[in-house]
């Protein structure tokens, strides 16, 4: 079997010449948009790719599954990355890989065929032997071919110093978007010397310099606030809004010494008031419950001598609107001088967006990240900052009330995105 790739302007260009080149009997294995030319090939014009394969009929082929378990597809890629050279070289590890494959069915079925002519009980355990042996070179067939996938995967990367090349394989493992990690390794190889491109230490503090001055965080140290403040906190089912608010309210009171209420209008969630009453009575913070937006303004005058109101809401889904209106209603009667949306680090990308958009008719001024200590990476924290630029105002690592809540740093954000590193209190 061969196989090769074909790109070119449009999708009709690159069909004429996978004909041309492999006949009409070629079939079409993928096909896919790729960008060519601009800086380091990295970002520029988008082009169509298409992987095709022909059935190499009479071809005269060698054991290429032992060649393979040699090491040569880690050969020939070593000898690709001294060359610069495109991706020929994988291309054809990958065409070995799968004529290997039918070398060994091929094998098999000669074997079938041999061991029909013998007794049924030699039969039996030639049978046993060859399979036994041959799925453990399948076994060993599936593990290379996973290495060679791994390759291809970044088989269009230019040809990059090999700590810009790693730093860009770092981003997307980490879920950053994959324009925004092109946009960050270009960024480093334009504005570093070439001296300094070999230097891993230089790249990846370049890296993490650029990546805290892409987020915004807002000043929560302040400890004595200029007047009563009014702090409501909003966001999905399930991101822990609730515990938030018990950290928050705990550290205000018992590390900065300021006066604190709560009021709560999560009368929905079974269990959350008498979660927060009991919060409230072992911190001694006094706590109002309000049913209707209409209560919010007595509970408020109850608590016109407190430093800090804290306003724990009812978490809905980001699809339901009409409830999200209803949250509203609440957050607009208190007119809260903050109002932090609350979003879980084990988001996707795209639905963190979504959350954002929903729920901006709360009119969210800051974003708080829970559950980090759940989550396997934070990229999605970049492509939030990228597309709503609401400064972080905190950042939780854990259950534990008051610890596990830290305010939210540039430079912690960087390490969270960069290294999946999380702050500790």
């Amino acid at each position: 079997m061969r196989i090769k790739k074909f790109v070119g302007a449009t999708l009709q260009d690159v069909t004429g010449q996978m004909k041309t080149e492999l006949g009409s009997d070629a079939i079409i294995l993928n096909t896919r948009k790729v960008h060519k030319g601009g800086i380091l090939n990295f970002v520029g014009k988008e082009m169509f790719e298409i992987t095709a394969a022909v059935d190499a009929a009479g071809k005269a082929t060698t054991n290429t599954y032992a060649v393979i378990r040699e090491g040569s597809v880690v050969n020939s890629h070593a000898r690709q990355s001294e060359s610069g050279k495109g991706s020929p070289s994988r291309l054809t590890a990958g065409e070995n890989a799968f004529e290997g494959l039918a070398n060994v069915a091929q094998e098999f079925e000669q074997r079938n065929r041999k061991g029909a002519s013998g007794s049924n009980s030699q039969r039996r355990v030639n049978d046993m032997e060859s399979f036994q042996e041959l799925k453990g070179e399948v076994e060993e067939m599936k593990t290379t071919l996973r290495e060679i996938a791994g390759h291809l995967k970044y088989s269009n990367m230019p040809s990059l110093p090999d700590p810009l090349k790693q730093a860009y394989i770092t981003l997307v493992e980490q879920d950053v978007d994959e324009q925004i990690a092109s946009d960050l390794v270009q960024s480093a190889y334009l504005k570093l010397g070439e001296n300094v491109l070999d230097n891993e230490g230089a790249v990846e503090r370049y890296l993490l310099e650029t990546l805290a001055s892409m987020f915004r965080v807002v000043d929560t140290e302040s400890v004595r606030p200029v007047g009563k403040k009014i702090v409501a906190l909003v966001g999905p089912t399930g991101v822990g809004k609730t515990t938030t608010i018990a950290k928050l309210a705990a550290q205000r009171k018992l590390t900065d010494g300021l006066s604190v209420a709560l009021i709560s209008a999560d009368t929905y969630r079974i269990g959350a008031i008498e979660q927060l009453q009991t919060f409230a009575a072992i911190a001694d913070i006094p706590m109002e419950v309000v049913y209707a937006p209409c209560e919010t303004a007595d509970a408020l005058k109850k608590f016109k001598d407190k430093d800090v109101i804290y306003i724990d809401t009812v978490g809905r889904s980001h699809y339901r609107k009409k409830e999200i209106e209803e949250v509203a209603g609440f957050v607009n009667s208190a007119d809260p001088d903050e109002v932090h949306l609350v979003l879980s680090a084990s988001t996707q990308t795209r639905t963190l967006l979504e959350m954002v958009e929903r729920f901006s008719v709360l009119k969210p001024n800051r974003f708080v990240v829970t559950k980090t200590d759940e989550a396997a990476s934070f990229g999605s924290l970049l492509g939030l900052m990228k597309q709503y630029p609401v400064p972080f105002s905190f950042v939780t690592t854990g259950q534990a009330v008051p610890d596990d809540i830290v305010a939210a740093r540039a430079a912690d954000l960087a390490m969270m995105v960069y290294r999946g590193v999380i702050p500790h209190a």
